[in-house]
This record gives C-alpha cells, structure tokens and sequence, in this order.
C-alpha cells in the first residue's frame, strides 16, 4: 500500500512538473511572439513614417529626386528612403530597421498642381456681389490681352470682357451705373472685337465657396495684421498665395503697405493699399469686402480681379487700372507652387 502511494505521488508529481514547465514554454515562447510583433510593427511604423517625411521633403526640394538618404534616426529605429522617377510623378522606397527586425514600405505618387480658378475677365463680378458691387474712383478696367508689364499684347487678343456677370438683369444693372463706359474695354461678344463699354455674361456656374475655402487652405502665408513694406507677396518667378483675412484681425481692417505681388491674392474683409500697388496674378475677392486703393499714383492690376463675394467695394483715390494679362496668369500658374503629394498606391 506503501510503494503505491508513493508510485502515485511521484507519477503526479512528474505530471505536474511536466505541465509547469509546459506552461513555462509556451509563457515564454507567447513572450518572444509579443516582443516580436512589437519590433515588427515599431519597423513599420518608422518605414511609414519615413514615406511621409521625405514627400515633405521632397516637395520643398524637387531636386531630391532620384537620390537616396543616408541612414536616418527615428523611434529608436534607423531608416533609409529612395526617391526615383521623373516628377510630378515618384516613388518612395523606405526601408527600417527596429531590434533587428527590418519592414519595407513602398508608395507611388502624384505631385498635384493648385486647381487654378477661371479669370473669364478684366473684372468678373458674380451674382451674388453685384448688387452690393461698387467702382468708384477713376478706375479703367480693359479685357484687351496685355504682357506681365501690362503692355498691350498681340494687339490684345486672346481679349476677353472688361467685365463679366453671370446674366443679363445683372448685365444692365453694370452698364446702368457706369461713370465713364469707355474706360471698360474689352471683348464685346456681338461683334467679336474689342471695343467698349465691355460688359458681356459668362456664367461659370462655379461655387466660389468652395474655391475660396480651397485657396484659404493652400495659402503659402496668410495676414490678420497689417502688411509691411518688403513683405513677399510674391513675384513672376515665384508667385505665392496670400490670405489677406481682415475679418480676423482686432480692428476688422488691414493695410498693404507693399508696392508688387505675384500670384494669388485671396481678401477677405476691409483691404488698403497704401502706395503705388502692382500685383500680377488674380486677386479673389471673397464674403464681405471693401478695397480701397489709397495712393494718388496708379495702381495696377495684371491678369484679373473676381469679386465673388456678398458684398464687393472698390474704390481708389488715384488711378485703378485692372488689365487683363493672359501671360502673366500663366506665368504665376506654371511657377505656383503645387498643392502637395498624393499617394496613388502603397505597398508593404
């Protein structure tokens, strides 16, 4: 009965030991499984990471194309990343190393231009600016073609409308209040000429919001304050987007104190230009605006102006020539900078 008993709690001892150390195994055998998965999600987190860093980087330097990185720090990891291909279209191979554990990412993609709003005229003035639209001032707005210093060009064509709208009561409304209908030159649709008082329909049928609020995003800098003089607003080279937002500043007003701009140039809110002003591109003119051209010189305008806001004021205490300028919207169009990268496929 003795040697039983003592049969049985050495057997189940055995058993017992075996399960322990079973159980031993699998704890650490669950352990390394944990620790590596860990290692190889770390890897792909900086190989993911590392995609993003380098679209960035290469967006501020396409000459960074076709080159490959050093070896990179980041999260504890390494990586490296290759750039290959011929822009606006590239492919971002990035290789991280975590603990000895090493993950791939690889993404083909797209450097998208800006969507560059219609300039259908000199000036454009939307449905629902115009009732609220005023040109007070001695203000000569041509459609007639002219080169980025706003000399006529090709003898004006391709000349669009000095002004547009968008139908025919808002049409009479601007020829009714015109001072002076022959300083609004530009291509009249009845006889395909330029002559004047320009004011002619081109319904778009575009939603300024959207545009608007789409501008606002991609703003290279933008002023609740008032503009310096020396402030870059751009040039012909390297044109830029600037919000001039007045409706978010203290005094719900700012003042330019800058003579040249390139690009576009997005206002919303009361806007004065102090000093001779020139600006190259189109100025949008969006919600509640009141512009005021303060300078006793002449002021220029070269490409276009859209007023498409609820309320457009635009007045000027010298001259305002608004000169349509096919050439130069092109200009600041092919230099504007793109909106950035978007991915086409990704591979890991």
């Amino acid at each position: 009965m003795g040697k039983s008993s003592l049969i049985i709690v050495l057997g189940m001892g055995a058993i017992l030991s075996f399960f322990t150390l079973r159980m031993n195994s699998n704890s650490n055998e669950n352990s390394r499984t944990t620790i590596n998965m860990f290692d190889q999600t770390q890897a792909r987190l900086i190989a993911n990471s590392a995609v993003e860093i380098y679209l960035e980087k290469l967006y501020k330097d396409p000459s960074l194309i076709n080159t490959t990185s050093g070896t990179q720090k980041l999260f504890n990891g390494t990586y490296t990343v290759s750039l290959s291909g011929t822009l606006p279209n590239v492919r971002v191979t990035s290789t991280a190393t975590f603990n000895g554990v090493t993950h791939t990412s690889v993404a083909d993609a797209y450097l998208e231009p800006i969507s560059f709003p219609d300039v259908p005229a000199g000036l454009y003035v939307t449905a629902t600016a115009l009732t609220n639209t005023k040109l007070t001032g001695d203000m000569e707005v041509s459609g007639a073609n002219h080169d980025p210093n706003g000399n006529i060009y090709n003898g004006g064509y391709p000349a669009v409308p000095g002004i547009s709208v968008d139908n025919e009561a808002d049409r009479i409304a601007i020829l009714n209040g015109l001072k002076k209908p022959e300083k609004v030159v530009g291509l009249k649709t009845s006889t395909g000429t330029i002559g004047h008082p320009s004011v002619e329909i081109t319904s778009l049928g575009i939603d300024w919001k959207k545009i608007y609020q789409y501008l606002a995003n991609s703003a290279d800098q933008t002023f609740i304050n008032d503009i310096p003089n020396g402030a870059d607003l751009g040039t012909l080279s390297n044109p830029v987007i600037t919000l001039v937002n007045a409706e978010a500043s203290s005094n719900k007003q700012i003042k330019i104190n800058k003579t040249s701009g390139a690009g576009i140039l997005v206002i919303n809110g009361d806007v004065k230009f102090a000093g001779n002003f020139k600006y190259q591109g189109i100025i949008l003119c969006y919600k509640q605006t009141d512009l005021s051209f303060e300078s006793t010189g002449t002021n220029q305008i070269i490409g276009g102006i859209i007023a498409a806001g609820k309320l457009v004021d635009i007045k000027t205490a010298g001259t305002m020539n608004i000169k349509y300028s096919h050439e130069a919207i092109e200009t600041v169009k092919a230099n504007l900078k793109s909106d950035g990268f978007k991915i086409l496929a990704w591979y890991e």
